[in-house]
């Protein structure tokens, strides 16, 4: 489907607006409008899964940057020299902030079921002492918070709202995060850095997929 105007086609085809974007612009978009990111001039969106991938809202604006390309968060670089990436790259954040990352390290470390764990099933382990589940979860959350140390100190969002599998953690591991963050981004005068825990479903993605397409109907503004 590379370059295939599939938008196009099932507009056509259903006779209705059809608008195609990516997963966490439509986190984004259903963040501004029904969501933490309501009256919000700027803000960040950080998706974690089986992939992951985020959004820019700068100034009351979506960001989308040139061709629509800004927001490859996951491709972007941490380690250089490190891990194999999917897209055929060396040390993307995606190869150690993703569940794969999390779920072999899971089995190295011995824990059960490792095929299974996901961000709550890990802080449920910690909570309950499993031998080096504590560990693990708190590596998974300086893993996280590079890339968005990262994203702080080069467009300072300030407001970080994350969805996806981090969600699933609690503040157990959102917690962590925001500590680890704050400690690799130099304080600066009114640098506040602000984490929310939007859904860890589908339910923003649905909700602003359906914005994108209103916002066009009506010429509402992003």
């Amino acid at each position: 489907l590379d370059r295939y105007p599939l938008a196009d086609d099932l507009g056509r085809r259903f006779g209705l607006p059809v608008k195609l974007d990516h997963h966490p612009r439509a986190l984004l978009v259903g963040d501004r409008w029904f969501g933490a990111g309501r009256g919000v001039k700027q803000f960040a969106v950080v998706y974690t899964g089986e992939v992951l991938g985020g959004a820019f809202y700068f100034d009351g604006h979506l960001y989308r940057g040139t061709a629509g390309a800004g927001g490859e968060l996951g491709h972007t670089f941490v380690q250089l020299d490190g891990e194999l990436c999917r897209c055929g790259r060396r040390g993307c954040w995606d190869t150690i902030a993703t569940l794969s990352w999390l779920r072999r390290e899971a089995a190295a470390a011995g824990l059960p079921e490792p095929a299974l764990i996901d961000s709550g099933r890990l802080a449920d382990m910690a909570a309950r002492q499993v031998a080096g589940a504590e560990k693990l979860l708190d590596r998974y959350a300086c893993n996280v918070a590079v890339g968005i140390a990262n994203l702080q100190q080069t467009v300072a969002p300030n407001i970080f709202i994350l969805h996806g599998d981090v969600v699933l953690g609690g503040a157990r591991l959102l917690d962590a995060i925001a500590r680890h963050v704050r400690a690799m981004v130099p304080p600066r005068p009114g640098s506040t850095i602000e984490f929310i825990a939007g859904d860890a479903g589908d339910g923003a993605a649905l909700l602003g997929a359906a914005g994108l397409v209103i916002s066009e109907l009506l010429q509402l503004p992003i």
